[in-house]
């Protein structure tokens, strides 16, 4: 999912966390919506800047 929360109002984040959080499963999900990586459960995180890996971490 690329920048899911774009365009979308709060209660319909807050069910597309809630879809994603029980989702069974794999998401490979691209945000910059700091909430939204917060309220989700997450195995790993990776991090770029300028095109670059600069953290790559298991959660």
């Amino acid at each position: 999912l690329d920048e899911p929360t774009n365009h979308l109002d709060l209660p319909a984040i807050e069910q597309l966390e809630q879809a994603l959080d029980t989702f069974p499963g794999t998401v490979l999900l691209v945000s910059h919506d700091r909430s939204l990586l917060a309220n989700v459960r997450r195995t790993r995180t990776v991090v770029l800047a300028d095109g670059r890996v600069v953290s790559d971490r298991p959660e």
